[in-house]
């Protein structure tokens, strides 16, 4: 039925161009000083078979090239995936030379590889990522430099001004960090907004550590009240002898039950503990027994550190007996306990003896916290 179809399709064709061909005019066609004549329907299917003619053959073969290399990115993608790094690296270089996006995804497998140092010579939109893996290696100053040169390119790479926000931070360049997280701020897509502004507050609060800018320390309280950040206000309201205020600051504490880490982060404020000190033992019951132990142990009152000794985990004891010891030796190895002490883990496994709002390991922000168990481990 098929071919009766097709003949009868062919038949009607053919009857047309025949009756065009009688009952058309003929144009005088000159080529290589010869004159034809050709009907003129003829030009016109000509013109018109040309012009649909070399555009198809242009994005069939531009079809064919684009689902090749799409096929050699799946492919390279895949074998990433299943963990044959060689294999990946070798399919998206020959799939995607000219897609400069494929070049990040192949400066992370580089550095998987362990071949850091070819990460040098990248460019292009992978600089930024090149400039994240110079920095986890602690390689500063390469990492800026590549972190500039995206932003040459691109002065709205989100990548590369979080990258130079973490740099500063690093070199605790606070003001620096403070200018570059504020255009991340401007940036950032609507879903990370609220985070970004978390770490905002945190470099505040940093940066008012270390000029004492009063501002600085209540925008980033009004923005992000983090342990941190409650510990820096209260340390603030203190050397202003505004003990009243500091106190309904710490009973917000407690309400919020952020007790055990404003504590620890306070603990080097002897001044401000001692003023501190009647609102604390009036909350005793609700403070860690550890880090009650840690307040009375700065602030030299060994017999009321004593009497939690029951209650004490391991290192803290250690640090007890060292300390009603008055042989020089003793003495020594408490002030190593110290030291020792890690209270705070980041989610990487990274530990800090002190508060951090980055971590140097993972470069995440606010993911270290106070661990709940024994405060000590390796770094």
């Amino acid at each position: 039925m098929s071919v009766v179809k097709i003949l009868l399709l062919i038949s009607i064709l053919i009857a047309f161009l025949l009756f065009i061909a009688q009952n058309s005019a003929y144009v005088e066609v000159h080529l290589f000083y010869a004159t034809y004549q050709i009907p003129m329907f003829v030009l016109l299917l000509f013109s018109f078979a040309f012009g649909f003619l070399l555009p198809s053959i242009y994005f069939i073969f531009r079809e064919v090239m684009i689902k090749k290399r799409l096929h050699g990115l799946e492919e390279g993608l895949k074998e990433f995936s299943r963990g044959y790094l060689h294999r990946a690296e070798r399919l998206l270089l020959s799939a995607g030379r000219s897609a400069h996006s494929a070049r990040t995804l192949i400066a992370e497998i580089i550095h998987k590889q362990g071949r850091t140092e070819e990460l040098k010579n990248f460019n292009s939109v992978a600089l930024a990522t090149v400039g994240e893996i110079m920095l986890r290696g602690g390689d500063l100053q390469e990492a800026e430099g590549k972190f500039n040169q995206a932003l040459l390119q691109d002065a709205e790479n989100l990548r590369a001004l979080k990258g130079l926000r973490d740099l500063y931070a690093l070199l605790d360049d606070w003001d620096r960090a403070l200018e570059q997280q504020e255009k991340v701020i401007q940036l950032c897509e609507r879903w990370e907004k609220e985070k970004q502004k978390g770490i905002k507050a945190e470099i505040m609060a940093m940066l008012y550590i270390k000029n004492g800018e009063q501002k600085l320390i209540e925008k980033a309280f009004d923005m992000n009240p983090s342990p941190f950040i409650y510990s820096v206000y209260i340390k603030h309201l203190l050397s202003q002898d505004k003990l009243k205020d500091a106190k309904k600051l710490w009973e917000k504490v407690l309400s919020v039950g952020y007790q055990e880490e404003v504590l620890w982060n306070l603990l080097e404020d002897e001044k401000g503990l001692t003023k501190l000190l009647d609102a604390i033992e009036a909350k005793a019951e609700a403070i860690d027994p550890n880090v009650l132990f840690m307040v009375y142990l700065r602030l030299n009152m060994l017999s009321k550190a004593k009497n939690l000794e029951e209650k004490l985990t391991a290192p803290f004891k250690a640090l007890l007996y060292s300390s009603q010891s008055h042989r020089e030796q003793d003495r020594y190895c408490m002030e190593s306990l110290k030291e020792l002490l890690t209270p705070f883990v980041c989610s990487c496994g990274k530990t800090y003896n002190a508060y951090k709002p980055l971590c140097e390991t993972c470069m995440r922000w606010g993911n270290i916290k106070l661990r709940r168990e024994s405060y000590a481990g390796g770094r």
